[in-house]
């Protein structure tokens, strides 16, 4: 994937820089050229990456890294859909409101006393998951854990996909091949109908995705998934209440059904549907509440005992088990660094409130904290003072060393001499709309960027250009016999730089020649850009002052 020197057209707005007054046009944001129709550029936009989307932003972190996402997509996967587009997110929202709505169907169709009245309604369900299926091998996943990949392949998709959650998908939505035969044996009819419970961890999964995309809080998210767990418990319930029935008796309406089923008791067989389903859902919230109790008093030791029941048992167990462990282990478990972090927020969040700081510092200091821990904590240090040299060399170089190799002039460094450099880097982080450092200040330092966006800003005001990851700026005072800085830089979005200190750059990159050259040169060029921009930007301002007294 290579950069275009020219100026390319931006297919995004201005709107990813957070309410930067971005002085740049459009042409000038990205560096990566994506040329089509404007039907093209809006199907590119549907199915691409989509930079509001906050898990997309977690993982490419900045604007470039999501230009150059779309810009691999554009040119090598045309025809995928990206996990975390729009797309994506709207064919997810609508597959959970149709799943839920299907599930619901289900319970309140066999609630009734003949079935196949509204047949036709749960086969628009199946057609609704089918569909679901064909787009799934079309939508790239999200690969790995640490270092996370959006595999686009279509060949990979679909060997995924196969390993993964096809058999499931395809088993909850063959309920429809009964009617293509004409079968009504109940025998056969509800246990395929039965397959569509499949659905429900893929509706979890779903549900969790949309809530990340929507910036939930982790409480919003632990109360929206046990409620949809609770809930899909009890429809589900219900239907496996009357399927178990209707098997035991091989039809939906038996003319001599057995005395010891529950609609025998309760004299539901030619009841309304409606009644019929308000006594399953009172037996489904029972089961779930006191399923001992209510065992005891619906049977007698001379009666035949449910095997529906004793496994509703069982299944709330389950569920209510798993509801605790799960959030239990997230915090204090499997996931002890956030534990620890979530204590750390509020422990500053105190800290803050005891101070009184003002709510504009106090969403700064929080937003920071995010960006340092990505909502983990861990003490790196002390794993770095334990380990091996070599070892330690190899994590130092890991952190920084990919963005120093990275850059061409660099390469002809000596190895020792690229981990010498990285030893000296200092990862900075800057919240968007930070101040890094004021023009006609002493420079001391040169930053490079691993991740964001900065805006050059000239003497008069002009915003000269943006930067962004792998490249570098802070140059020119260090090579220039001024030592002065001759513009100003400001965050535009949440920035991770590495900060190489000057006494550091001088015992090291300076020592070569040609490198040190090549510093040069660039300082000249951005300085005589800068000054050439600055005084254009003067005559512009003269004229606007000039023709607003005229006026006067």
């Amino acid at each position: 994937m290579a950069k275009n020197e020219t100026e390319p057209e931006s297919m995004i707005s201005h709107g990813y820089f957070q309410g930067h007054p971005c002085q740049l046009p459009a042409s000038k944001l990205s560096v990566y050229t994506i040329k089509c129709s404007k039907l093209r550029l809006r199907i590119l936009d549907l199915i691409t990456v989509n930079m509001d989307d906050i898990r997309a932003r977690n993982l490419y972190k900045s604007y470039a890294g999501l230009s150059a996402e779309r810009y691999r997509q554009h040119m090598n996967y045309p025809s995928t859909i990206h996990p975390y587009s729009k797309l994506r997110l709207w064919i997810e929202i609508v597959f959970v409101m149709s799943m839920i709505l299907s599930h619901t169907l289900l319970a309140l169709h066999f609630s009734e006393q003949n079935p196949y009245n509204h047949d036709r309604l749960m086969y628009l369900t199946d057609f609704v998951n089918i569909l679901n299926i064909f787009v799934n091998f079309f939508t790239g996943y999200i690969e790995g854990y640490t270092n996370q990949v959006a595999v686009l392949d279509i060949f990979k998709i679909f060997c995924h996909y196969a390993r993964n959650w096809m058999c499931f998908d395809m088993l909850s939505a063959i309920s429809f091949i009964p009617a293509l035969f004409d079968i009504r044996d109940v025998s056969i009819v509800c246990p395929l109908v039965a397959m569509k419970i499949f659905r429900v961890p893929i509706l979890i999964i779903y549900l969790k995705n949309i809530m990340t995309a929507k910036r939930s809080s982790f409480a919003t998210k632990t109360v929206a998934e046990v409620l949809t767990m609770i809930y899909l418990y009890l429809i589900w319930n219900v239907f496996f209440q009357f399927a178990v029935i209707y098997v035991s008796e091989g039809s939906y309406t038996p003319e001599n059904p057995a005395n010891c089923s529950w609609i025998s008791k309760a004299r539901l067989w030619n009841e309304t549907a409606s009644l019929r389903f308000i006594f399953a859902f009172d037996r489904a919230v029972s089961m779930f509440r006191k399923n001992h109790i209510e065992s005891q008093q619906i049977h007698r030791p001379t009666e035949c005992v449910e095997i529906f029941f004793v496994m509703s048992w069982f299944i709330t167990e389950f569920l209510l088990i798993h509801c605790a462990l799960k959030y239990i282990m997230s915090m204090l478990g499997t996931e002890a660094a956030k534990a620890k972090y979530f204590t750390m927020i509020k422990q500053v969040e105190m800290y803050m409130n005891q101070r009184k700081f003002p709510p504009r510092i106090k969403k700064k200091i929080l937003k920071f904290y995010a960006l340092r821990f990505q909502s983990s904590f861990f003490e790196e240090y002390r794993m770095l003072s334990c380990v091996s040299g070599q070892l330690r060399g190899d994590i130092i170089m890991h952190t920084g060393g990919e963005l120093v190799r990275e850059m061409e002039f660099l390469k002809q460094l000596p190895g020792s001499l690229h981990l010498q450099i990285c030893m000296k880097l200092k990862l900075v982080i800057f919240i968007a709309g930070d101040i890094i450092f004021k023009i006609n200040t002493i420079g001391d330092c040169l930053y490079f960027i691993h991740k964001g966006t900065v805006a050059i800003y000239s003497e008069s005001g002009r915003e000269v250009c943006h930067l962004e990851d792998g490249d570098f700026f802070g140059e020119i005072a260090l090579v220039r016999k001024h030592k002065f800085r001759t513009a100003s830089s400001i965050a535009v979005t949440n920035c991770e730089l590495f900060r190489l200190d000057k006494q550091d750059f001088e015992g090291s990159v300076a020592c070569y020649p040609t490198v040190y050259e090549y510093f040069k040169n660039l300082a000249n060029k951005r300085y005589e850009r800068t000054c050439v921009l600055n005084e254009h930007h003067k005559s512009e301002l003269r004229v606007i002052s000039k023709a607003e007294e005229s006026h006067k």
